[in-house]
């Protein structure tokens, strides 16, 4: 064991979102820590998109690549796809890797860009509102399936969008949600989800768009898991890389 190398990581009480939002035996998670869950979330990739050299896209977003600490705060992790991009160019050719439902229509192309990463946190945005799978069973037949974003896409585009809406919230809230910010949230998560990448935000628009959500209801946690400074430290807390060539070690990101 002398003169081996070990990394720690944070043990993460509540596993990840994907299991603790669609496990049985678990308590629903209320709507102000989903909210919190999805700032936490976006707040990470928001670092590797825009504050590291080179850049990073992970690849690989997903409810369950997405973990939960005792507080529910959320981190991150699973970094075992990640692409490393060069700096300032933000799209490459690469073969198609991912999970189906969160893989965006140009990774077909094999063009790989910060958008892909965008476009799989749209689809963790519906899974939070609605607790449902990525892809889900769309007819009595177990083959026909369609995906989260199909799905969400039909009920938007509907007259009466905020009611119909309101049905595919997640049952276990019972009432207990302000419908204006899921109605908010599920159109941020639209545009994630957008077919051209150009016409999705940045993940730094996302960060914004939620921080001033949160603002605006006073109900998140935002300042506790960062530090309660006075403006937000947006390069801790929201990020934990596993299976990478990079090491979270305090405030330091560590290249080896």
């Amino acid at each position: 064991m002398e003169g081996s190398l070990f990394v720690v990581y944070e043990f993460m009480e509540n596993d990840n979102l994907s299991h603790y939002l669609r496990g049985s035996e678990r308590d629903p998670i209320p709507w102000p820590t989903r909210a919190q869950i999805a700032l936490d979330s976006a707040l990470g990739l928001e670092y590797i998109h825009e504050h590291t050299v080179p850049v990073y896209v992970h690849r690989d977003i997903k409810s369950a690549n997405i973990l939960l600490d005792k507080s529910f705060h959320a981190k991150v992790g699973d970094f075992g796809l990640t692409k490393l991009s060069e700096y300032g160019n933000f799209s490459s050719q690469s073969r198609l890797v991912g999970t189906f439902g969160y893989i965006p229509p140009e990774c077909r192309g094999g063009d790989v860009s910060p958008k892909v990463d965008v476009y799989a946190f749209g689809v963790v945005l519906y899974e939070l509102i609605s607790a449902k799978k990525a892809v889900i069973k769309s007819g009595e037949d177990a083959t026909e399936t369609m995906t989260l974003v199909a799905l969400f896409k039909q009920v938007l585009s509907q007259p009466d969008s905020q009611e119909d809406l309101h049905k595919l919230v997640d049952p276990k809230l019972g009432d207990n949600y302000p419908m204006d910010e899921v109605f908010k949230i599920a159109h941020l998560a639209k545009a994630c989800t957008k077919k051209n990448p150009q016409h999705r935000p940045s993940m730094r628009s996302v960060a914004v768009d939620l921080t001033t959500l949160s603002s605006s209801t006073g109900d998140w946690d935002i300042r506790s898991f960062y530090g309660n400074k006075a403006g937000l430290n947006l390069m801790s807390g929201g990020l934990l890389l596993l299976r990478s060539h990079l090491y979270w070690v305090g405030s330091s990101l560590i290249l080896p």
